[in-house]
C-alpha cells in the first residue's frame, strides 16, 4: 500500500526516531476532503491514544508531510470521507514486505465457545421478569477486549430508554469473569473494539 511506503519514506527524511515499546500500535483516523487537506478525527476511546502516544504524536507528525490524498468520489464528484490506517511504528522502521498491509494479518479477539457462548452467558445473568414490554427489541453493546483479555469501556450504543434496563445489561457484562483470548496482528496484542448485537423479546 503507498501510504505505508509514503510513510515510510518520511520517517527516514526527517529522521524521526521509533517509539520505545515496540508494541505499540494504533488505528488513526482520517477525514479526507475534496481539497485534498485532511484532518484527524478524534479516536473514540481516548485510552487507545493514552497508551499508544508515541505511535499518536509520531503519526500526527508524519501527517505534516503527507500531501498525497485522493479524496472519494460520488457520481465522479469529490467528496469528504473518512478513512483509517494502522500504524505499527516498530514495522514501519523496519523492512516493509511487498504489498505491506498491517490490517490483512488482524485476527479479532474471540471468546471461548464463540459469541453465542458470551451472548448465553449474558442473557443467564440478567432477570427481564422485572420488566414489561411488546414484541422484541434490540440493543447493541459495545466494549474493549484489552490486550490481557479483559473488558472495559462498556458502552450501549443506544440506550433502551429505561436506565435500571440499562445498567443491569451493563451490569451483567461485567458480572462475566471468563476472559477473551484478545486480538492480535503480527502476534502482537491489541486492544480491540467489539459490537455485541442483543435482541430481547417478551412472550
Amino acid at each position: 500500500m503507498q501510504f505505508y511506503k509514503d510513510f515510510q519514506e518520511i520517517l527516514k527524511a526527517k529522521n524521526l526516531k521509533p517509539c520505545e515499546n515496540k508494541t505499540e500500535n494504533l488505528t488513526f483516523k482520517l477525514v479526507v476532503y475534496p481539497d485534498k487537506t485532511v484532518k484527524y478525527v478524534k479516536d473514540e476511546d481516548p485510552k487507545s491514544v493514552t497508551d499508544n502516544k508515541c505511535t499518536f504524536d509520531l503519526t500526527r507528525e508524519v501527517l505534516k508531510y503527507l500531501k498525497a490524498w485522493n479524496p472519494a468520489t460520488v457520481n465522479e464528484k469529490p467528496v469528504a470521507a473518512v478513512t483509517s490506517f494502522l500504524i505499527i511504528p516498530n514495522e514501519l522502521f523496519g523492512e516493509l514486505p511487498a504489498n505491506y498491509d498491517p490490517i490483512k494479518d488482524l485476527k479479532m479477539a474471540t471468546y471461548e465457545g464463540g459469541i453465542n457462548a458470551y451472548r448465553k452467558k449474558v442473557f443467564q445473568s440478567i432477570n427481564l421478569s422485572r420488566f414489561t414490554f411488546d414484541g422484541t427489541f434490540r440493543l447493541e453493546v459495545t466494549f474493549v477486549v484489552e490486550k490481557d483479555g479483559k473488558i472495559s469501556n462498556i458502552q450501549l450504543a443506544q440506550s433502551s430508554g429505561l436506565k435500571e434496563f440499562d445498567d443491569m445489561i451493563i451490569n451483567s457484562i461485567k458480572s462475566i469473569r471468563n476472559k477473551w483470548t484478545p486480538g492480535t496482528i503480527h502476534n502482537i496484542p491489541i486492544r480491540s473494539r467489539f459490537r455485541l448485537p442483543l435482541a430481547f423479546s417478551m412472550e
